[in-house]
């Protein structure tokens, strides 16, 4: 019996021996970062923006007016703007009888709803000023530290916002004539066109992106019906529609290098975050050695890089190749691959899931089809 327990403690003596010796080489692996790639400079050159005036921003007018999602979490904040179940109801049953049908089914909505519509914009007639003041606005640039999940934009309450000023434009409010004003609704389409196309190019990260082209569509959707009249010619009168829709080089550029930016500010927050008293000692100690920050920007970068290099999919088989520490079916060698910086590489691997660039090249070719319709419509 005490030879068994001996063996035993052998063998767990062993074993902690071998832990300790584990540990204690990947601590002086990751002793040190790495310093900046190629690739990481490139990115932050994308990122260079011309300065502007404050005052002329879009962007932060827009946070003004609709707050962060971070706001959400703090109590102390109450939301700068808000809107009932029935003023949504109200917007998105105005969307399903004006957007791509007719004028018969869109003027009738607005007749049985007209009172309701007139309280919507009565109340909410100081935010449809502000939302106003925004399409003035000549310029959309997100500063660095908008791209972390807190301090996204409200986009929710800016769609609603939309809505509701949407509404203002199709009904006078001036007249009791309950009837869909044509000329107000394509005044307002310009404007609103001009300013969604601006951010369109201008956004720094796929999701800002995407909230333009959504916007977008919507105007492309009421354009539909307002062409089925004797006004066909709508889509000549918004400037916006005059050029194709189409995204370059640049676009990608600064679209996926804002991509990169969120990336290293969630790691960067994330560091601080641990340094907190309420986070367990071994929590801060995998966060410190496990996690090299310029590391995970290179690795990052590479794919960025990558990305806006490579054609554009013709199929719907991604063409970047996630690196081996990603998968592997050698899970010794696996494991020796992600010996450095094993939580940096661990998160990298999670962008190679969707192929971005082709996803944002759909909703620009869909975009385009759309407008291409207008113009059909007009021509017909």
């Amino acid at each position: 019996m005490m030879k068994v327990i001996k063996g035993l403690g052998i063998f767990v003596g062993l074993i902690c021996s071998l832990l300790v010796f584990t540990v204690v080489c990947l601590v002086a692996i990751n002793a040190t970062d790495r310093t900046k790639s190629p690739n990481t400079l490139l990115v932050e050159n994308w990122l260079k923006q011309q300065p502007i005036d404050l005052s002329e921003n879009g962007y932060e007018y827009a946070i003004t007016i609709v707050g962060t999602i971070g706001d959400d979490k703090t109590n102390d904040k109450k939301p700068l703007i808000s809107f009932s179940e029935q003023e949504v109801e109200l917007t998105d049953n105005f969307k399903t009888a004006c957007y791509q049908t007719d004028l018969i089914i869109c003027s009738q909505f607005i007749s049985d709803n007209s009172d309701s519509i007139r309280n919507v914009i009565g109340a909410h007639k100081a935010n449809i000023q502000q939302y106003n003041t925004l399409l003035d606005m000549p310029y959309w640039q997100e500063e660095p530290q908008s791209l972390t999940p807190n301090n996204q934009a409200h986009w929710g309450l800016l769609f609603k916002l939309r809505d509701v000023r949407q509404l203002a434009a199709i009904i006078s409010v001036d007249t009791s004539d309950n009837k869909l004003d044509q000329q107000a609704a394509v005044a307002f389409l310009n404007k609103d066109a001009h300013f969604w196309n601006m951010v369109y190019h201008s956004s720094r990260s796929t999701l800002n992106h995407m909230i333009a082209v959504n916007m977008i569509k919507y105007q492309l959707n009421l354009a539909s019906t307002l062409a089925k009249t004797t006004d066909a010619a709508v889509v000549t009168k918004v400037t916006a529609w005059q050029t194709s829709f189409e995204l370059t080089d640049s676009d990608f550029e600064r679209i996926f290098s804002g991509e990169w930016l969120f990336a290293h500010n969630v790691t960067e927050q994330m560091l601080i975050e641990v340094q907190s008293d309420s986070v367990a000692f071994y929590e801060k100690w995998l966060a410190y050695a496990l996690l090299k920050p310029t590391d995970s920007d290179n690795l990052m970068a590479e794919y960025i890089v990558s990305l806006v290099k490579e054609p554009v999919s013709t199929t719907s088989m991604h063409t970047l190749k996630e690196p081996n520490y990603c998968s592997n079916d050698n899970y010794f060698q696996q494991l020796w691959m992600l010996r450095y910086n094993p939580i940096g590489k661990l998160f990298n691997c999670t962008v190679y899931g969707t192929d971005y660039k082709q996803r944002l090249t759909n909703m620009n070719t869909e975009l385009e089809q759309l407008r291409t319709n207008l113009l059909t419509a007009k021509s017909s």
